[in-house]
């Protein structure tokens, strides 16, 4: 008997695994195995960009010529300092469009027109801050953390 109950198991899996792929082929049917391709690219690309604050400063920390003390607590810091100044960033520049009335009518503007320079101009404005403040902190952090840590406890001298 418990063969049987084993097996229906196995059954129900497999209708449901089949019930599952048929709806990602009608998802693909749907829209396309190019523009499937396409979304799973900007996915791709986009996961990079989200996560680099965080794998950029683990390269430089893990690698190179010099690998730094402590180097996951290196990554966190310097990760949480490039979204500290990327958010700093956004919040000047939403200020200074809420500011200048001209400037947002422009902006307005662009972004009512379709087309490239639409899309473009926002993913330039927000995008290039973090790669740009992650590049700084990476740098910035990276010459200055051996000073930043304490020194071990059997390093101290000893009173």
């Amino acid at each position: 008997m418990p063969l049987l109950f084993h097996r229906a198991g196995i059954d129900r899996c497999r209708t449901e695994d089949s019930k599952e792929r048929a709806g990602m082929m009608q998802v693909v049917e749907t829209f396309g195995l190019e523009l499937m391709a396409w979304m799973g690219g900007v996915a791709a690309g986009y996961l990079a960009w989200a996560s680099a604050p965080f794998w950029w400063p683990a390269m430089r920390a893990f690698g190179g010529r010099r690998r730094l003390p402590r180097p996951m607590l290196f990554s966190a810091c310097a990760g949480c300092l490039a979204y500290a100044a990327y958010l700093a960033c956004l919040v000047a520049l939403r200020l200074l469009i809420l500011a200048a009335p001209p400037v947002s009518a422009a902006l307005d503007q662009l972004a009512s027109h379709p087309g490239m320079a639409a899309t473009l101009l926002p993913a330039l404005v927000y995008g290039m801050p973090l790669l740009v403040f992650t590049g700084w902190a990476a740098r910035f952090l990276g010459t200055r953390w051996a000073r930043l840590l304490p020194m071990p406890l059997d390093a101290r001298p000893t009173p």
